[in-house]
């Protein structure tokens, strides 16, 4: 089990892959004045924030995650956060890899494709507490009750808030590089 923890100045993080579950990486943290700067994931981001205000600049603009919402990043979208209050947030969130969400989509939804998002921030407290339970279970040891919330909860906002994404093509300049790269 890979963990990365840090505490500073009442701030706190700890991100780590649970091996229970193959495919999913998991951050709990408390920030003040930590910021991201802009960045992206390989997998999906599903964010639940229990104390504070965190603001998370997406490409159409900047929305306030706060108690009761679910942030949901697809894969590649670029994104920064940082404290929407000066008391910061505390929140936990899952990364669960593109195949681990595809595998849930195609088990349980309609969807075909390539599922994802159209939504970044929906109200939903009943999965932002799934989002915590599967962290609790993960720390417990439980691999069974944290793979089981983990579909519950994914499988809960695909039906809901899912859909089909575009193929992505890759850019110019991404393909350029990669061609250079590999010469």
């Amino acid at each position: 089990m890979a963990t990365t923890e840090a505490r500073n100045a009442g701030e706190w993080a700890r991100h780590w892959h649970y091996p229970g579950v193959p495919g999913l990486d998991l951050l709990r943290a408390r920030y003040v004045r930590h910021s991201f700067a802009r960045h992206s994931h390989e997998g999906f981001v599903f964010g639940a924030v229990f104390r504070g205000i965190e603001d998370v600049v997406m490409p159409e603009g900047t929305i306030r995650a706060r108690p009761g919402t679910v942030v949901m990043i697809n894969p590649e979208v670029p994104h920064s956060a940082h404290a929407g209050v000066p008391e910061g947030w505390s929140y936990a969130t899952l990364y669960p890899s593109a195949e681990v969400v595809a595998g849930i989509a195609d088990e349980t939804t309609s969807l075909r494709g390539t599922a994802g998002f159209a939504e970044t921030i929906v109200e939903d407290a009943d999965t932002a507490r799934l989002i915590r339970a599967v962290h609790r279970a993960a720390e417990e040891g439980n691999a069974l009750a944290a793979d089981s919330l983990l579909r519950v909860a994914v499988a809960g906002l695909l039906r809901r808030h899912g859909r089909a994404l575009p193929p992505r093509t890759p850019g110019a300049a991404g393909a350029r590089t990669a061609a250079l790269a590999k010469s």
